[in-house]
């Protein structure tokens, strides 16, 4: 199953609003609410198969609304435990995750200067990352990334490496917005800065690992529709290639295929890698490897004094083994409008309750009390 846990509504802020994506019957179907709001936070699987919802920031902000907390969703109970894993070492929100060996790794984000009161100009983009080890229910600092990075996308790879995708090297994207890749090895426990770039520079993308080699990278920052793979390559791997090359006496590298753009322009949106019934078949017949594009938004200059913002709720399927976009639709919009929302896929029980496709964004019992944020940076949600 696929589950999406908060993010900020353009109306209501921070959410605690959780979606999982049925995949047996093919629809959405709601969750308990999250006990704690968070959008620019990150979620994670456990050994154990519950998941852990890292950091953000709540109603308050992302100064004063920073969040270490971490929840635990337990889907097999199908309940939550409000604070089930210590805190991180440093909270942050716009930072990068994912389970790798039995742990889960946070890479970079923003977070308030240490000391500093908690004011928007006191954030700070981060190169620290830390680890959380569940037997000892402990966060432990980690190599820290060789450029600070927020925004960025972090995935797994053969179960030995992560990548940290993209990013801004400033809380507000007021520098340099990146197209470097970075990679962790477990085994030596340091992050190397990989000599191909993408194509465009890009921060809060969607980012998916389709195979153990390739990543697909769509949209980020400003609203861009552009969609291309990535192919790792490893610093090993390329000092083989470029001895190879020279001999070849061929100097051209390609990190990057390009394939076609998707449908809308959106930033602050997630990927995940899920199977889904091949064109022409129906639920549950899920056997087609796809990635999801999931939340974001479109932010449109000009026409008046200030920018058109518009939040999505629909959600773009690319087709692995095409490299298309599919036109057929197989996953129904969410109920909430979102951006920076935690992405993860984990187990669940299949349901025949769909949320109701009109728009009804949230229920009143869960979002009337919450208050609206004003203006959020986009560039690093």
């Amino acid at each position: 199953m696929l589950y999406a846990f908060g993010g900020r509504n353009q109306r209501f802020g921070p959410l605690n609003t959780v979606e999982m994506f049925d995949t047996w019957h093919g629809h959405w179907v709601p969750c308990p609410p999250m006990p704690t709001r968070r959008a620019g936070s990150a979620a994670a699987l456990l050994p154990d198969g519950r998941f852990i919802i890292v950091g953000g920031y709540d109603d308050r902000g992302i100064a004063e609304g920073l969040l270490a907390s971490c929840d635990v969703y337990d889907p097999r109970a199908v309940c939550w435990e409000k604070d089930g894993a210590k805190q991180l070492s440093r909270a942050r929100w716009g930072h990068g995750c994912a389970s790798l060996g039995g742990k889960v790794y946070v890479v970079g984000g923003c977070s308030l200067q240490p000391g500093a009161q908690p004011h928007e100009t006191s954030m700070e983009t981060l190169k620290c990352c830390e680890v959380y080890c569940p037997q000892l229910n402990a966060w432990s600092a980690c190599a820290p990334l060789q450029i600070a990075r927020s925004g960025s996308r972090v995935v797994a790879l053969d179960d030995r490496y992560l990548a940290a995708i993209g990013g801004c090297d400033d809380v507000f994207g007021r520098a340099e917005t990146q197209a470097t890749v970075e990679i962790f090895d477990v085994s030596t426990g340091v992050w190397s800065l990989l000599a191909g770039e993408l194509v465009h520079p890009r921060t809060t993308a969607a980012a998916a690992a389709i195979d153990g080699r390739r990543l697909l990278l769509v949209g980020g920052a400003p609203s861009l529709s552009s969609a291309e793979v990535y192919r790792v390559e490893l610093p090993s791997e390329g000092a083989q290639r470029r001895a190879r090359d020279v001999a070849e006496e061929d100097e051209v590298v390609v990190t990057s295929d390009a394939i076609n753009d998707m449908p809308d322009g959106r930033m602050g949106c997630q990927a995940a890698v899920i199977d889904l019934p091949a064109p022409g078949s129906s639920y549950p017949m899920s056997r087609r490897k796809s990635v999801v594009i999931v939340g974001g938004e479109r932010c449109d200059v000009g026409g008046g004094d200030f920018p058109r913002v518009r939040q999505f709720a629909d959600v773009p399927v690319f087709d692995v083994e095409s490299g298309e976009w599919r036109t057929d639709s197989p996953v129904s919009m969410m109920a909430a409008r979102r951006t920076a929302v935690a992405l993860c896929v984990g187990l669940g029980r299949a349901s025949n309750n769909p949320i109701p496709q009109q728009e009804s964004v949230l229920s009143e019992t869960t979002l009337l009390d919450a208050p609206g944020l004003g203006a959020i940076p986009d560039a690093v949600n």
